[in-house]
C-alpha cells in the first residue's frame, strides 16, 4: 500500500520562527519582544550557540499574571524562567515526520498541548513552529492522500471494468475462429467419408485463415504479457526501408480491397536504410494499416513516409497512416491507446477486434525509441503519426 504523504513530509517543511535570545537576557527584554510582535508564539533561548530551551508566549504571560510574577521574572535572566518550568518544551529532530510530530505534540499534558515546539535541524539554527501550522499541514496532507486514494480507486475500478469487457470480448473473438476451424474440420471428415472432395480445398483455406487469425490474437496476448513482464527483447539490425514498405504494401492490399478502399504508399526514398528492430516496425505499420482498413469503407488510405530532424539532432523517419474512415471523438481519442480498450464499446460489436492492437503498437513504437500520436474527427477520418529514429543505438534499448 502506498504510504500517506504525512509519512514522508518532515517538520522542516513547516513555516517557522527563528527569533532567539541568549539565556542571560532579562525577562523584561523577552516581554518587550513579545509585545512588539503579537504573532510570535515563542522565543528560542540559546546558550553560546547551543539550544537551551523555548519560552512560549502564553506560558510566559500566564506566569507574569500570577502574584509577584512581574517581580520574579522580569528583572531576572530568562534562564530562571526556564528552570521554573515543570515540563521542558518539545524539541524534535529535523527528520521527524509530520505524522509523528502530531502524535508527540498531542501526547503532552492538556495544559501544554497548544504550546509551540522546536525543530532542531542537523545544519542551521533551531526553528520554532506553532502547533496550528503543524495541524494545518497534517490536514492538508491527509486531504491530499484522500483525494489520491479516491483517484486510485476510480482508476482501479476503471481498469477492472476494462479487463472484464476485454475478457468478454476476447472470449467471443477466440470462439469465432475456433468454431470455424472445428466446423470446417467436421465437414471435411464427412467429405472424406462420402468421397466428395470437390470443396475440400476451399474449406482447408478457410481453416488456415481462421487458424492464422487465432494465432494473431494469441501472439498479441503473449506479447502483452512479455511487455508487462519486461521480457520483450529488441533486435537492432540494418535493413532497407524501401524493401520493408514494399513488403508491407503487399500484406495490406488484400485488407484494403476487402472494404473497397483505395490504398497508396508515398515514399520519396529519402531514407535509404534504417537501423532498428525491423520486426517491431513491420508490426507497428501492419497494425496501423489494418486498423485503418477495418474502419474505412469505400474510402482512401495512405501511408506517407518522410524524414525530419528530431529535438536531439538525430534523423527520424516519420510514418503517417491517414484514412477517411469513421474517425473518433475527443473522448474516444483519450482511450484509444489504453490496454484492453477500444475507442467505444460499440466498436467491438460492429467491427470486432480485441482492443489490443493500438496499445501494443504504441508500446512497440516506444521500445524502438519512437513516438505514436493520433489526430481524428468524427466522420472525417484519422491520422496516426509514428516517428522512429533512423538509427537506433543498442545503448538506447
Amino acid at each position: 500500500m502506498k504510504p500517506l504523504p504525512s509519512q514522508d513530509v518532515t517538520v522542516l517543511e513547516l513555516p517557522f520562527s527563528d527569533v532567539q535570545v541568549e539565556e542571560d537576557v532579562l525577562g523584561s527584554e523577552v516581554a518587550r519582544i513579545f509585545e512588539q510582535n503579537h504573532g510570535l508564539p515563542g522565543i528560542i533561548v540559546m546558550n553560546h550557540g547551543h539550544y537551551a530551551g523555548m519560552v512560549a508566549r502564553n506560558q510566559f504571560f500566564q506566569r507574569l499574571g500570577r502574584p509577584f510574577g512581574v517581580e520574579i521574572y522580569l528583572p531576572r535572566p530568562i534562564a530562571a524562567f526556564l528552570q521554573s518550568l515543570k515540563l521542558a518544551a518539545i524539541s524534535l529532530p529535523g527528520e521527524t515526520t509530520i505524522q509523528n510530530a502530531v502524535i508527540l505534540c498531542l501526547a503532552r499534558p492538556p495544559e501544554h498541548v497548544y504550546e509551540p515546539f522546536v525543530v532542531t535541524p542537523e545544519e542551521g539554527p533551531p526553528r520554532l513552529v506553532d502547533l496550528l501550522a503543524l495541524i494545518l499541514k497534517q490536514t492538508e496532507l491527509l486531504t491530499a492522500a484522500q483525494i489520491e486514494a479516491h483517484a486510485q480507486r476510480a482508476a482501479a475500478v476503471s481498469a477492472s471494468n476494462a479487463k472484464s469487457d476485454f475478457l468478454a470480448n476476447m472470449s467471443h473473438e477466440l470462439r469465432t475462429p475456433l468454431t470455424a476451424i472445428i466446423g470446417y474440420a467436421e465437414i471435411l471428415v464427412e467429405d472424406v467419408t462420402t468421397g466428395d472432395l470437390s470443396e475440400s480445398v476451399r474449406r482447408l483455406e478457410a481453416i488456415a485463415r481462421a487458424g492464422r487469425h487465432l494465432l494473431e490474437m494469441i501472439n498479441g496476448l503473449l506479447d502483452l504479457a512479455k511487455i508487462e513482464a519486461r521480457k520483450m527483447d529488441v533486435f537492432v539490425a540494418t535493413f532497407s526501408l524501401k524493401d520493408l514498405l514494399a513488403e508491407i504494401a503487399q500484406i495490406a492490399k488484400p485488407l484494403m480491397a476487402k472494404n473497397g478502399n483505395e490504398f497508396r504508399v508515398v515514399f520519396h526514398e529519402s531514407i535509404d536504410e534504417m537501423r532498428s528492430d525491423e520486426g517491431k516496425l513491420r508490426q507497428c505499420l501492419t497494425n496501423l494499416l489494418g486498423n485503418a482498413a477495418k474502419f474505412t469503407h469505400r474510402g482512401s488510405i495512405e501511408l506517407a513516409v518522410r524524414q525530419e530532424i528530431g529535438s536531439d539532432g538525430g534523423l527520424r523517419a516519420v510514418f503517417d497512416v491517414a484514412d477517411t474512415g469513421i474517425g473518433m471523438s475527443e473522448e474516444q481519442l483519450g482511450r484509444v491507446f489504453e490496454t484492453f480498450s477500444q475507442a467505444d464499446s460499440s466498436i467491438s460489436r460492429r467491427f470486432g477486434g480485441t482492443g489490443l492492437g493500438l496499445s501494443l503498437t504504441k508500446q512497440y513504437c516506444e521500445m524502438i525509441g519512437g513516438q505514436l500520436t493520433v489526430a481524428s474527427a468524427l466522420q472525417r477520418g484519422t491520422t496516426f503519426t509514428m516517428k522512429i529514429p533512423v538509427r537506433l543505438s543498442e545503448t538506447a534499448v
